[in-house]
């Protein structure tokens, strides 16, 4: 086994100083030095390399407390840009942002639901070269794509294995294709889990570190933070929980085997049942392929959209019993819909699982998440962003 050299310790140390003032900028360099834990020389040497590669800069002066008022230190947004891409058939959601994880330009598209490989490929690229000329932003600044695949995943090779609602689409390389086509460097990782990513540093703070996060989207996923990292199992896809069997009597649907929750809560579900539960009225011709459209209904008055939903909800509660039983974490962020603030679905969901839990917790934490549409694709660019710095191994000398 190779030893943990210079170079290592001080990548690793870069690493972490910069990952600290991007969480709690502006900072101090002793505020750094507590929360690393790092010596305050190897924190300063770290501060002036950053600097010096103009990726810190200093953000004015720290309240004086008798002394000479120490410089505060936070990331240049104009350091490095990434884009990331919000995949989730047939929606796409496309975003620049800066290194402070500001948008500076973003794309929104529908496919056709009956689109090939091919094209779904062709107009990807296209609409990435597009962002990205319409942005004005430095090519060489760009440091890579993340994007954030639905259905199974390789996350190691950059494969999307598997998507069951487009025709055809098995082990497709889009890691491959995209750099081929676009020069820059690919990373793909599972859809839901990068928008748990986003709701963490936006939303959550710095104490909130476990939680669980489920998405509400055309398939239901989840994503399972712990002691402030996300577990993603061996290929990516760890909280893969649509395909979890609630009753082995139920129904058939998109996206699982029967009586599964995804058949009981995905999106692309619910809006197929409310249409044929609603026959041929205009109300449902009209209705667009969204949950929250759903949601909306059932706040009018609506009694299927409202049955749905409480169904939908009761199950998500199961679910979310099962999750929090395994992991014991207490502590649940709801998103991909944005209006479920006092909806029935959240409702019966927080019933559900409180009645369930309530012996196993004294306190039980299930909130809608505030995330925007707009901001799903930022997690792409934070996933960037973690690959600007190699995360160096250090190696256990036994």
């Amino acid at each position: 086994m190779g030893k943990n050299n210079s170079k290592i310790l001080k990548e690793a140390n870069k690493y972490l100083v910069l990952q600290c003032i991007s969480s709690y900028q502006p900072i101090t360099v002793e505020d750094i030095v507590k929360k690393t834990n790092l010596s305050r020389p190897t924190v300063i040497n770290s501060v002036k390399e950053l600097t010096d590669d103009h990726i810190i800069i200093k953000g004015g002066l720290a309240e004086s407390t008798g002394g000479r008022a120490a410089a505060l230190l936070a990331i240049n947004s104009d350091a490095y840009y990434g884009i990331g891409v919000d995949f989730e058939f047939p929606q796409v959601r496309i975003a620049m942002a800066n290194s402070n994880g500001e948008i500076l330009a973003s794309r929104h598209y529908d496919y056709p639901l009956d689109s090939s490989v091919q094209y779904i490929t062709d107009r990807l690229s296209d609409e990435i070269a597009r962002l990205i000329e319409e942005s004005g932003v430095n090519r060489l600044k760009i440091e890579g794509i993340g994007i954030g695949m639905s259905g199974v995943v390789d996350k190691n090779n950059g494969l999307s294995i598997f998507i069951e609602r487009i025709n055809d689409w098995h082990n497709v390389d889009i890691k491959s294709i995209l750099e081929d086509r676009l020069d820059l460097p690919v990373y793909v990782r599972n859809d839901v889990h990068l928008m748990g990513l986003v709701e963490q540093r936006f939303y959550l703070s710095a104490e909130n570190q476990d939680f669980i996060y489920i998405g509400l989207r055309s398939g239901v996923g989840s994503a399972i933070f712990m002691k402030n990292g996300i577990y993603g199992g061996e290929n990516g896809n760890a909280g893969f929980i649509g395909q979890m069997i609630l009753d082995v009597s139920g129904p058939e649907g998109l996206g699982g085997p029967k009586g599964s929750l995804n058949v009981f809560a995905s999106e692309l579900n619910l809006i197929r049942r409310y249409r044929e539960g609603s026959g041929n009225t205009a109300s449902a011709k009209q209705l667009p392929l969204r949950m929250e459209n759903l949601v909306q209904l059932a706040q009018e008055g609506d009694e299927l959209a409202s049955s749905l939903l409480q169904e939908a909800g009761h199950y998500l509660g199961l679910a979310l019993v099962n999750l929090a039983r395994i992991f014991e974490i207490p502590n649940f962020v709801i998103g991909g819909c944005p209006n479920l603030e006092g909806s029935i679905l959240l409702k019966s969901l927080q019933e559900t699982a409180s009645d369930l839990l309530k012996e196993h917790f004294n306190r039980l934490s299930i909130v809608p998440g505030q995330l925007l549409e707009y901001e799903y694709a930022l997690g792409g660019c934070y996933l960037v962003f973690d690959h600007i710095f190699h995360k160096p191994r250090l190696k256990l000398q036994i």
